[in-house]
């Protein structure tokens, strides 16, 4: 199984429009994996002649994203919620599947469906959108070709809240969550002996408030990767306070910061 990170940013990117920090303005040094864009990800499994793509939300930038990875087709979509910087592209990725003539199957709980319909009316209504895209609410888990999918509420504290989701393959178990600010003994119980946890986590550690955040720090994020203890670890989500270089450094050998257009094989 291959997992593919088209973007790692939080809601704002890096860099940022304005921002004059270090990381910003070095970000298009040769070299460097700060240059990040919006949040999304895409998993790769199968066999080679019936190999399948299941895409993880649809950032703003998902055009540039899938064409630096050369991805061209999916067959599913799953939506985490509905914020900006996760179905902003929405609309380009359904026009690319209706150009190739293949349908797409989106997936989410009924809330977060019912939210993206309330912003992208259209691709619901217009008879030529709902040929190619499938709306499917998830109530409780399924199965795409062999791959087991299982949402997890999570708190996203001042964002409300959002999904993860679990997926599994065979013997191969990952999690995908993004946006989480705390989690509950059921949800670590949940993440618990993983082959790869992707963790959103937006600074090393943000000193406001927690009722005026959103998303855990990396400090968090460590507290709970060593509660539930997966082989590999990998934090998204990344904003600008992060420089790649030097937090990599502070981190245990089995965790790692994303970057757009990382591949891991799981």
């Amino acid at each position: 199984m291959e997992v593919l990170f088209l973007g790692c940013g939080d809601d704002y990117g890096v860099p940022r429009v304005g921002c004059d920090c270090d990381v910003c303005r070095n970000v298009l040094s040769p070299g460097s994996r700060d240059y990040r864009t919006g949040p999304s990800l895409a998993v790769r499994y199968g066999p080679s002649h019936a190999q399948r793509t299941v895409q993880i939300d649809a950032a703003p930038e998902f055009r540039l994203q899938a064409t630096r990875l050369g991805l061209r087709q999916f067959d599913a979509l799953l939506l985490t919620h509905a914020h900006d910087a996760h179905i902003l592209g929405l609309s380009a990725l359904v026009n690319a599947q209706r150009e190739a003539g293949q349908r797409l199957e989106v997936y989410a709980p009924p809330e977060v469906l019912d939210s993206v319909r309330d912003r992208f009316g259209t691709l619901w209504t217009d008879k030529t959108y709902r040929r190619t895209m499938q709306p499917r609410p998830i109530d409780g888990s399924l199965d795409l070709w062999g791959l087991e999918v299982r949402p997890l509420r999570v708190d996203h504290g001042l964002g409300g809240s959002a999904y993860g989701y679990l997926l599994a393959q065979d013997n191969v178990r990952l999690a995908y969550v993004s946006d989480m600010l705390r989690s509950t003994a059921e949800i670590r119980q949940e993440l618990a002996g993983l082959n790869l946890l992707i963790l959103g986590a937006s600074h090393y550690y943000e000193g406001t408030e927690i009722w005026k955040r959103s998303v855990m720090d990396i400090m968090a994020a460590l507290e709970l990767i060593r509660e539930v203890n997966p082989a590999q670890a990998i934090l998204t989500h990344l904003s600008h306070t992060v420089e790649y270089d030097s937090i990599s450094a502070r981190l245990p050998p089995h965790v790692h910061l994303a970057h757009d257009g990382l591949v891991v094989e799981v």
